[in-house]
């Protein structure tokens, strides 16, 4: 079905951004494949149409050097230049067979950890930001928990102090509002200066970061990617480190975040979840498909290509709606509803193929142990008065700011010594 068939929403309006489901829904019904203005691309919202796009070698995922050269000669033409050279090292933005070059290097670091100290580790982490709130009282679940979280976690991978995590987090937030596709970003300084300043100075800790383990060798992610990532240069195993850093982050945050608005919501769940905690690993499942962290990726068309009867030319934008794919009716009965009972779950928020995501693992494993810790210390978690925010941006699907009100259990040590170590989380992509 081409663009004629559907008026093309503004997907970038503030209404559309803080629900976008009914959109979705519409669009993946009147117009799966459909020409969007407000994107600039086209718009895949089917779960067969994503699935195949995710694993099509015709659709490119590099489009630094395309974002450069459109901005040349520009206001920051300097600041646009360090950003798309720093970014094209990403994984994200690179195809085979440099892709592979990239991944070969980063994924022992991923998979060739020890999982019960792993996991270990998390829940210290979880029980330090929890055990000194009070008895009752108020937090921002976002800025107090959903966010320390994983910035601590991944400054201890890498072998940083603690410490730095909030430096870390300022990078990180002003890197994500160019790399995001933050709507509400104007002018140069506001997105490109900013994040190219905090790229600069995050390479700069990196390469010093780099420099350390090689004078003082210790078992930790950066000596695992210096060691398999012997193959690349001094900048492509930074701007790696930079690249972990922040999708492990904000991808971590979002789902931590996203999960806990969902249960608040749904409390004969979370009263399952207190009596079950097994289960908890199904219901993040359940929860990456009804509310995926990242809601859609972009490619380029290194070809003609046609998907769902439609034609997309050669350099023409595609933009893959996983959060639509992930509640198609033809894939998930009753796709709207969470239900932690569905069994195989064939949600699409990690991606198939060639770039599913390294760090979902990790990603699953501190979403689990986070919202045991939770369930095991507050009896109640209720959802202040107040109405919700979410962030302003294209990929990400996340809340600025998540206020609760809690009550903390009456035999929360019994609860917490009965929470269950989940499954193995080392796991191939499918």
């Amino acid at each position: 079905m081409n663009s004629d068939a559907v008026h093309a929403p503004d997907l970038r309006s503030s209404a559309v951004l803080d629900d976008p489901h009914p959109v979705y829904n519409r669009l993946r019904d009147e117009a799966p494949v459909h020409w969007n203005a407000s994107l600039g691309g086209w718009v895949v919202t089917r779960h067969a149409d994503v699935r195949r796009a995710l694993l099509d070698p015709r659709l490119s995922v590099e489009k630094m050097g395309r974002f450069e050269q459109r901005r040349s000669g520009g206001e920051g033409h300097a600041d646009i230049s360090f950003l798309a050279r720093t970014l094209a090292d990403w994984m994200v933005f690179t195809d085979p067979p440099r892709h592979r070059e990239l991944r070969r290097a980063m994924q022992n670091a991923f998979l060739a950890r020890d999982i019960p100290v792993l996991e270990s580790n998390v829940r210290g982490v979880v029980d330090e930001l929890l055990e000194p709130l009070g008895p009752e009282g108020r937090m921002d679940l976002v800025a107090d928990f959903a966010h320390p979280l994983p910035a601590i976690v991944i400054a201890e991978l890498f072998g940083m102090p603690r410490e730095e995590r909030e430096q870390l987090k300022r990078w990180s937030d002003a890197l994500g509002r160019f790399v995001l596709g933050d709507v509400e970003s104007t002018g140069h300084d506001e997105k490109y200066g900013a994040a190219a300043r905090a790229a600069r100075a995050m390479a700069a800790r990196f390469h010093d970061l780099v420099d350390e383990h090689r004078r003082a060798p210790r078992e930790d992610f950066t000596q695992l990617l210096l060691r398999d990532g012997a193959h690349l240069g001094d900048d492509e195993i930074v701007h790696t480190l930079m690249f972990v850093l922040f999708a492990g982050h904000e991808t971590t945050t979002n789902l931590i975040a996203s999960a806990v608005l969902w249960l608040v919501r749904n409390p004969r769940l979370t009263a399952r979840l207190r009596a079950q905690p097994e289960r908890v690993a199904d219901a993040v499942e359940e929860l990456l498909r009804m509310d995926g962290p990242v809601q859609m990726v972009f490619r380029l068309a290194r070809e003609d290509v046609e998907y769902g009867g439609t034609t997309i030319r050669t350099g023409e934008r595609v933009h893959l709606v996983l959060n639509a794919a992930n509640r198609d009716p033809t894939v998930f009965e009753r796709p709207d509803e969470l239900d932690i009972d569905r069994g195989r779950n064939r949600h699409v928020s990690f991606g198939p193929g060639a770039h599913f995501c390294l760090g979902a693992p990790l990603a699953r494993l501190e979403a689990r142990v986070a919202l045991q810790g939770l369930l095991a210390r507050f009896e109640r978690l209720e959802l202040e008065p107040e109405p919700l925010s979410w962030r302003p941006e294209l990929v990400i699907h996340g809340l600025r700011a998540l206020p609760v009100r809690f009550a903390r259990r009456e035999r929360e040590a019994d609860a917490r010594r009965n929470v269950p170590g989940g499954p193995n989380i080392v796991e191939r992509a499918p």
